[in-house]
């Protein structure tokens, strides 16, 4: 069950047997008759992957009947943990263990990131290695291609299957595109002025939008990570009123009339921020995913008087996790700029 390169549309996909997270067991047979979306996770922790994951579950539960999907991690450990620390997977997640891994090689993507759509007959109808498609949205795919009206299970013409793949395939590519102080309507929003970093933006959006995804998604400000989007790893730490807040945890409607400063708001007129500076001259980073949370953490840590000594850097910033375990120089900038950011402005 080895092969060279990815297979190709046309062919037979491999048989599989392997368990999901819960001990289950499930194979390519089980999936028979039905139209089956496959997609590979890579062998190596990719901090977009939780949220190209929740998406395909949204574009998936809004798929005629007749289709099905399943996950399949390779060996890597972290990938597992990474994906049941996120607990974004609805369809089943199985696990490829083996040290070779024997149903990705079979595939041919051993370590690479894929999609695969099989149809009932256990043929390979579509394929894509890695992801670098066009930065579509889901429901402007979903509206143009009519997939709401769908009644009937298999009755689905070749137009619409390509088109309903190429949902799921954008799904996993999908970042947002909102650009700096744009306004980004929606039927069902309400008006929202919200002053960031200084600037006033207005906002047409749902009472249930967190404050992480009208930064992200409608004010197009994605220095703002979004990490565990459960308040635990702190990536998405941004200051309101001066004080550090998780804000995939706090609705946007409720922020009026409060000053809340980004990342992109910690510069001023063209010159880093001490805490800036230092990450970068303790390298204080690596992957610099998290690094975004880590400062704004850091300045406020600074300025409520939490930054003395090692011990207490170490526990007021243990709320922010570096997954990469550049702890070491995150404690150094914070004692090398401490001094200059209690001179500076918090907001």
């Amino acid at each position: 069950m080895r092969s060279k390169s990815p297979l190709e549309v046309g062919h037979p996909a491999p048989d599989f047997k392997l368990t999901d997270e819960h001990g289950r067991c499930a194979s390519l047979n089980d999936y028979r008759g039905q139209t089956l979306v496959v997609a590979f996770c890579p062998d190596y922790w990719d901090p977009a992957l939780p949220l190209r994951l929740a998406q395909l579950n949204e574009v998936l539960g809004r798929l005629p009947a007749g289709f099905e999907a399943v996950g399949i991690s390779h060996a890597g450990v972290m990938v597992d943990l990474d994906f049941g620390t996120y607990g974004c997977v609805r369809f089943p997640f199985l696990q490829d263990r083996s040290s070779n891994d024997v149903v990705s090689r079979a595939f041919g993507v051993k370590g690479q990131e894929a999609l695969f759509v099989i149809d009932g007959a256990g043929i390979i109808r579509w394929r894509q290695i890695g992801f670098s498609g066009p930065q579509l949205t889901v429901d402007e795919l979903i509206q143009s291609a009519g997939l709401d009206k769908r009644d009937e299970p298999h009755s689905i013409s070749r137009r619409d299957f390509l088109v309903t793949v190429a949902a799921v395939a954008v799904a996993l590519t999908l970042l947002p595109r909102q650009a700096k102080g744009t306004v980004q309507e929606s039927p069902k929003g309400l008006p929202v002025a919200l002053d960031i970093n200084g600037s006033r933006h207005t906002l047409n959006i749902e009472p249930n939008v967190t404050l992480l995804d009208a930064l992200r998604e409608r004010a197009g400000l994605t220095g703002t990570k979004k990490g565990c989007d459960h308040g635990q790893c702190g990536a998405c730490t941004v200051l309101i009123d001066g004080r550090r807040v998780n804000s995939c945890l706090l609705l946007a409607t409720m922020q009026q009339g409060k000053r809340i400063t980004t990342i992109e708001g910690l510069a001023h007129e063209g010159e880093l921020h001490p805490m800036q500076e230092a990450f970068i001259k303790h390298d204080g980073l690596q992957c610099g995913y998290c690094t975004p949370g880590q400062i704004l953490s850091a300045v406020a840590c600074v300025h409520e008087g939490h930054a003395s000594n090692d011990d207490q850097i170490q526990a007021w910033m243990s709320g922010n996790i570096c997954r990469c375990g550049a702890y070491v120089g995150i404690r150094e900038a914070i004692k090398d700029a401490r001094a200059k950011t209690l001179k500076e402005s918090i907001v």
